[in-house]
């Protein structure tokens, strides 16, 4: 019986849309206990055998593909380090899309049920207010993504964001019986023998990264050049943006949509590709015309609030948004209107610790190192009737920091929400503690 858990996967592929042209690139794949705490990780570069895309999709080099072993040649090892636990990962749909694609191009298929958690899904409930982006999730809680694009990296933060979620929420969390029914769902096992040769020049992953000895015929996972030192562009207008857009609560279904529309839209092209696919996705996911046709215009409409949130719209920043309003085939007269006025006032800064009034009940959040124990801070916030928060969602009221002017997860996403930020001093002032 294998270990119960959650496995979180990330992926790398070529493209967006797994049941046409685009593969895998890589996986990387990221173990929690029931805790939430990462007991080991795994990577690896995949060769898609055939399209590679542009390395713009995933920074990996056509050498680095080339030199991979295919996903055929992983699938053993995948099905084990997935088998019996909860596949967690951020959208969902997309990733598992991908996955049971590679898996279906091999003539495998998973156990009966397949128990998926999506951190995206779950901050509707953990995050009101929060966006669709990991980023932007993570933010809430001070979780810092590490640099560059690699799937482990992606893979890291999600598994840090179920472990915010799992150590804040109680024991009746949605998860607790997928745990249940994971682990009685053991995959079929893949025998080794039928994947063939690991493929030449390949490399062991470094044992910090290997949670399990190499056994048998298997082909080593090779992860990505260490060596290569990609400059990360400085994000666009678009993708800054998008980053802020805030969260859906409208039917499930929708919000994958807008997701995908996220991840077509960050390269500000939206190909004629990718616009048929998006229909086949409405279609599958039974989103009618008439409603694709409405979550286009309010996407862009969010998009321009953002924008306007800001301050006011440059010519490039403007011609940024008609491209896009152009792309999701949004009214003249709806883009015209958008852009002609804020579609929100700007949320004004709290002016000073007295216009701060706490009430019983009202939600309290904490960062930073204090002079008092935040352990000790949160006790005395319980005992005068507030809420003690974890991640600083629109339902916070009060944000203590450290230090104020500080620029971190938590302090942006209340400068955001309008949240007043207090120094320990000002919260000492605010419940008269001396």
């Amino acid at each position: 019986m294998p270990e119960r858990g959650y496995a979180v996967i990330s992926l790398n592929t070529t493209g967006l849309f797994p049941y046409q042209r685009d593969r895998v690139v890589e996986v990387a794949v990221v173990h929690l206990d029931e805790g939430g705490h990462i007991t080991a990780r795994w990577e690896t570069v995949v060769n898609p055998e055939s399209n590679v895309g542009g390395s713009a999709n995933h920074s990996i080099s056509t050498a680095e593909l080339l030199r991979a072993p295919t996903f055929a040649q992983i699938a053993p090892r995948l099905v084990n380090l997935l088998s019996g636990r909860v596949l967690v990962t951020h959208n969902a749909q997309f990733v598992t899309g991908f996955l049971m694609s590679e898996f279906e191009q091999i003539g495998y298929a998973p156990g009966r049920g397949l128990e998926a958690v999506c951190t995206m899904q779950l901050a509707r409930r953990y995050l009101p207010g929060a966006g669709r982006l990991l980023v932007d999730c993570c933010a809430a809680y001070d979780i810092e993504i590490g640099p560059g694009p690699g799937a482990l990296v992606q893979a890291v933060a999600c598994a840090s964001l179920l472990a915010a979620y799992v150590h804040g929420s109680p024991s009746a969390a949605p998860w607790t019986d997928a745990l249940d029914r994971a682990a009685l769902n053991v995959w079929p096992a893949i025998p080794r023998a039928t994947t063939g040769p690991a493929p030449v020049g390949t490399a062991l992953v470094g044992t910090a990264l290997v949670g399990t000895a190499l056994v048998g015929t298997e082909p080593v996972w090779v992860h990505r050049d260490p060596t290569r030192t990609d400059v990360l562009a400085t994000p666009s207008f678009l993708a800054r943006v998008t980053v802020k857009l805030p969260d859906y609560t409208g039917p499930e279904k929708h919000l994958d949509y807008l997701a995908l529309l996220d991840l077509c839209l960050i390269d500000r092209v939206l190909l004629p590709r990718e616009t048929r696919e998006l229909r086949v996705l409405a279609q599958f996911s039974d989103i009618s015309p008439t409603d694709c046709t409405a979550l286009h215009r309010s996407y862009f409409e969010d998009l321009v609030r953002v924008a306007w949130s800001n301050g006011a719209l440059n010519i490039a920043d403007s011609a940024e948004l008609i491209a896009v309003a152009r792309m999701l085939d949004v009214a003249p007269e709806v883009v015209a209107t958008a852009l002609a006025t804020p579609a929100v006032a700007a949320r004004q800064p709290v002016a000073s610790i007295d216009e701060v009034l706490l009430e019983r009940g009202d939600i309290v959040v904490l960062t930073g190192d204090m002079a008092r124990a935040r352990a000790d801070w949160g006790k005395e916030l319980v005992a005068r009737g507030l809420s003690l928060g974890a991640a600083v969602t629109m339902r916070t009221r009060l944000l203590v920091a450290a230090n104020p002017e500080s620029f971190t997860g938590k302090t942006g996403k209340a400068r955001d929400y309008g949240i007043p930020i207090v120094s320990e001093f000002g919260l000492r002032s605010l419940i008269g503690v001396h």
